[in-house]
């Protein structure tokens, strides 16, 4: 997946209202992030996908996306258990 592009266009498009919705909510929130010069992680598109398909709860992707940073602050976590563990969602 190429971050660079906008992963959530494609669910702009969608015609249920509920996938395009949410696929705008997260594009303006990263967005957002952007004009401060932040890149989401793959771990966070991957979430948003996720709820944006019904997979999750926005509460649910908020919970782990919160865990996974809060994770990634302490250190607890090394390069590779990360990649393990994002591979497991």
């Amino acid at each position: 997946m190429d971050i660079e592009k906008d992963p959530f266009k494609e669910y702009l498009r969608e015609s249920e209202p509920d996938k395009a919705h949410k696929g705008y909510a997260w594009s303006t929130a990263i967005g957002l992030q952007a004009v401060d010069g932040l890149k989401p992680s793959k771990y966070l598109i991957d979430t948003a996908i996720q709820n944006i398909e019904g997979k999750i709860t926005m509460k649910e992707a908020q919970s782990l996306i919160d865990s996974y940073y809060e994770r990634l602050k302490h250190g607890m976590l090394s390069k590779a258990r990360l990649r393990h563990w994002t591979k497991r969602r």
